[in-house]
């Protein structure tokens, strides 16, 4: 039969036992819990870290080059104030183009050739036209199809054209064929070996005066005139000249110089949270507060300003090594030297760029390094732990065992001494009735 760990035989709790034994064995458990989590705040620590080095990498990176803080605004002013710039054409800027003052004229759009044909009083049923017509090589037959099939056709084939049906009125119907290309080239288009009649519509080219320069352009998207200047025309306007001013952006540059000032700041803010304590203010060290890598770190940083001194340009370095910015200052260093300040911004940028490239390289950089092997440490305390549990469980079946196999023995002596005692009793009793 079954026997309670509530010894039948014995009267002690055994369960009550094994609970206090794996409770005391239980502890090297919880002091492997502790490094665990331990090393984890750690990795966390360090993983916040990368996220604001990522963000300071990101924001050195889009101010390197030397185009990058070629940020522009445009200022457009009419020969005749009663007629908007916006509605003739608009300016896009590049990061290529070049501070300076143009004039502009329009004197006409780029438009697409088409061929439009004869009216018909419907577009469903047979046009009733032979023959075929020619476009860019390519023949079309025209007997026993109605405007809309010789369209679908048409579009079919990709001919660089586009075909459409267009209803004037309800009895009036026109086939459109519509180069898909603005500019005078156009396309080829013969309509001579069929009985339909066409009328054609010559496409142009866009003329504009630039400077003084008259300029053709088969496009209204004209990229190639003024270098980093892209045009867009919409209406030609031949008697009105256009001033277009292209200066620097000063807020525009500020920004992007303020977003790796606060990128620069939040990583000394990171670190200096993981040096010192976050759940115990009164603690003296964080998860990494023992790690010299920090102090690296900051150091690297410092020693990148110092190197690029922005003083003059109003980014100067406070007591607590923050970046301070003085926007009024910068601004008037890029309204008086573009060049000077976009060459001290590009060094700082690119020298921040390569020191944190190292750093975070993917394969072999220190944060990289520090958390792969954080990592593994955890993985090994994982390890450690089940195998502490696996022995611990082994253990504990093991007394089970033989606190059940004793109680078996003593229930069994306390079976058959009850049953000698009966015995003994009953001897007793005979003898006492003689």
């Amino acid at each position: 039969m079954g026997i309670s760990l509530v010894g039948l035989g014995s009267g002690i709790d055994w369960q009550s036992i094994l609970d206090q034994m794996r409770e005391a064995e239980s502890k090297r458990i919880e002091l492997l819990e502790s490094q665990k989590q331990t090393l984890q705040d750690r990795l966390t620590a360090w993983r916040d870290l990368g996220t604001k080095l990522t963000d300071l990498k990101n924001a050195a990176d889009d101010l390197r080059d030397s185009w990058d803080l070629n940020l522009f605004s445009t200022h457009v002013t009419s020969s005749d104030p009663s007629v908007d710039a916006d509605s003739v054409f608009s300016i896009t800027v590049g990061s290529n183009a070049s501070a300076g003052i143009h004039e502009v004229q329009i004197n006409q759009i780029a438009k697409p050739q088409r061929e439009i044909s004869e009216s018909f009083t419907t577009a469903d049923s047979d046009a009733g036209k032979t023959g075929y017509i020619t476009i860019n090589g390519t023949d079309i037959t025209l007997d026993g199809k109605s405007l809309n099939e010789i369209k679908d056709e048409i579009n079919g084939l990709d001919l660089g054209v586009t075909a459409s049906v267009i209803q004037a009125s309800e009895t009036d119907f026109r086939l459109v064929i519509t180069a898909n290309d603005t500019g005078a080239a156009g396309f080829s288009f013969d309509a001579s070996n069929s009985d339909m009649t066409f009328t054609e519509q010559a496409g142009q080219d866009a003329e504009l005066v630039v400077d003084g320069i008259t300029v053709t352009r088969s496009s209204n998207t004209i990229g190639d005139v003024l270098t980093g200047v892209t045009i867009d025309l919409y209406n030609a306007s031949p008697s009105i000249t256009f001033t277009v001013r292209i200066d620097h952006d000063p807020s525009a540059i500020q920004e992007k110089v303020q977003n790796l000032v606060d990128a620069y700041n939040a990583v000394l803010d990171e670190i200096g949270k993981h040096i010192t304590s976050n759940t115990n203010p009164d603690a003296e060290v964080g998860p990494l507060g023992t790690d010299f890598t920090l102090q690296r770190i900051k150091t690297n940083l410092h020693s990148v300003y110092l190197e690029n001194q922005l003083f003059d340009i109003g980014i100067t370095i406070n007591d607590n090594n923050r970046l301070e910015f003085d926007t009024s200052e910068f601004q008037e260093a890029v309204s008086n030297d573009f060049s000077s300040v976009a060459d001290k911004i590009n060094s700082f940028a690119s020298d921040l760029y390569w020191q944190l490239y190292d750093l975070m390289d993917p394969i072999d950089g220190t944060i990289t390094l520090k958390e792969d092997s954080l990592e593994d440490s955890i993985d090994k305390i994982d390890s450690r732990i089940s195998d502490e549990q696996a022995r611990i469980d082994r253990q504990i079946e093991s007394l089970r065992s033989q606190f059940i196999k004793m109680e078996e023995a003593l229930f069994e002596m306390q079976s058959q001494s009850d049953w000698l005692m009966a015995q003994l009793g009953g001897l007793a009793g005979s003898s006492n009735q003689q």
